[in-house]
């Protein structure tokens, strides 16, 4: 407990404060699957007072102990800056997605269940440094990630950790924005592929077949700033477990 407090509260401190972001992580998904059949869906919203993100999930059971998960992650925001030429301010914005899919393997437990993921993944982040001043990159991911949920009547908990490897095949840059952005740009391209961690989970309350939870994911690298990497992602969402909602139906 003491650990998911002082990861909230870094969390938070990161908010501070307005820049570009080159990479911003989604969330580390922990679906509850316990055989086969069994589906899940997730949608979860995140943000700042200058920013909003939206991230999607859907995983499946199609075999036994066998999953496969789709996620889908969109984050958007918009500032305004001082002009330092003494001119009017002006806004800066920045948007992205990314599309990825993994399949597993997951252990059912009675209190809850252990998996691994295997996954990649593609999308893009643009940059709109004001005054028409555009950078675009496109984005490559793969990642394993192992998880572990706890679950009982009406609680659940899910815990992850997602080792990246991320790199940036191409893009297009406006060589009008400032020499300190062009520079972060260029060693993106130059130092790629970047292996890191990031660490995450979620806890909510579970009303069958809806769970409500606070969600949580970090990038764990001391050099994540250097490279214009947003630090974390905090949020709320709503899991329905399709199983249990069909069940229902059927039993009526």
């Amino acid at each position: 407990m003491r650990l998911v407090v002082l990861l909230f509260t870094a969390a938070m401190l990161s908010f501070a404060g307005c820049s570009q972001y080159h990479y911003s992580p989604n969330f580390i998904h922990t679906p509850q699957l316990d055989k086969k059949g069994d589906a899940a869906v997730t949608a979860a919203i995140s943000g700042s007072p200058v920013s909003l993100n939206g991230d999607f999930h859907a995983s499946y059971s199609p075999i036994k102990h066998g999953t496969v998960m789709l996620n889908y992650f969109h984050n958007r925001s918009r500032f305004e800056n001082t002009n330092f030429f003494g001119g009017p301010s002006y806004v800066q914005s920045s948007k992205g997605y990314l599309v990825e899919g993994a399949v597993g393997a997951y252990q059912p437990f009675g209190f809850g269940t252990a998996a691994l993921y295997l996954g990649w993944g593609q999308g893009q982040m643009r940059n709109d440094y004001g005054i028409d001043r555009i950078a675009e990159l496109r984005l490559q991911r793969f990642f394993v990630q192992p998880t572990f949920t706890f679950k009982n009547d009406w609680f659940r908990l899910g815990m992850g950790m997602r080792l990246i490897r991320l790199s940036y095949p191409s893009g297009n840059i406006d060589y009008r924005i400032e020499p300190v952005d062009i520079q972060i740009i260029q060693r993106l391209e130059t130092e790629s592929p970047f292996w890191f961690p990031e660490l995450g989970g979620n806890v909510g309350i579970h009303f069958k077949p809806i769970t409500l939870s606070a969600n949580l994911v970090i990038v764990a690298s001391k050099r994540a700033q250097d490279y214009g990497f947003d630090g974390s992602n905090i949020g709320v969402g709503m899991t329905v477990d399709l199983h249990d909602m069909f069940k229902k139906r059927r039993e009526k």
